[in-house]
């Protein structure tokens, strides 16, 4: 990542579904037991928490919208998504979603 002179004033922003969690293709993530960390993530947004001022999580949740699952299932899962990366090193600053 050295060829990319990042520094920390840059902010990195990551979608969540199939980057930072396996995407559920028949329907969404609507329980923290749904949501299952993809494989690298740990090292890698740890590695990007040295790197970068800040890291933002985006995600479309339309899930919300549809009625399938409310806001405070939402806040649950990014609760248990916030609480695993810091226990493995590293951080995401802000989530911010669209529930349309």
């Amino acid at each position: 990542m050295s060829n990319f002179q990042i520094d920390e004033s840059w902010t990195l922003f990551l979608d969540r579904d199939g980057v930072i969690n396996k995407r559920n293709f028949n329907g969404y993530i609507q329980t923290v037991e749904e949501f299952i960390f993809l494989p690298g993530v740990f090292e890698a947004i740890k590695t990007f928490s040295k790197l970068f001022r800040n890291i933002i999580v985006v995600t479309n949740q339309q899930g919300i919208g549809k009625g399938l699952f409310t806001e405070d299932d939402l806040e649950k899962i990014h609760k248990y998504m916030l609480e695993e990366v810091n226990a493995h090193g590293g951080r995401i600053d802000a989530i911010y979603y669209c529930p349309d």
